[in-house]
C-alpha cells in the first residue's frame, strides 16, 4: 500500500531543496550580472549541470528514502522551476536597469 501523505511530504522536502538550489543559482547570477557581466554566460553553463546533478542525486538517493522516486523528482523539478519564473523576471529587470544607466550616462 502506498502512503500518499508520506509521498507528499517527500515531494515537499524535495521542492524545498530544489528551491534552495534555484535560490543559490539566482544569487550567484545576480552577483555576476552586477560585478562581472561578461562572465554571466559562464555562470549559466555551470548552473545548468548543477541543477541536473541535483535531479540525478534525487533519483539515485530516492531508493534509500521512504518516499517514491517519482514524487521526489516531481517535487525537485517544481522546486527548481517555479522559483526560476520569478528569478528570471528579476534578472531581466536588473539587466535592463543596468543597461539603462549606461545609456543615460
Amino acid at each position: 500500500m502506498i502512503a500518499i501523505g508520506n509521498n507528499f511530504s517527500g515531494a515537499f522536502l524535495a521542492f524545498l531543496a530544489g528551491a534552495a538550489v534555484a535560490s543559490v543559482g539566482y544569487a550567484v547570477s545576480r552577483y555576476v550580472l552586477k560585478k562581472h557581466e561578461s562572465k554571466y554566460l559562464m555562470v549559466q553553463m555551470v548552473k545548468q549541470p548543477v541543477q541536473i546533478a541535483f535531479l540525478v542525486l534525487l533519483y539515485l538517493l530516492g531508493g534509500r528514502t521512504p518516499w517514491d522516486r517519482i514524487w521526489l523528482l516531481a517535487g525537485g523539478c517544481l522546486g527548481l522551476t517555479l522559483p526560476m519564473l520569478w528569478f528570471t523576471y528579476r534578472l531581466v529587470k536588473l539587466n535592463d536597469s543596468l543597461h539603462r544607466k549606461e545609456d543615460l550616462g
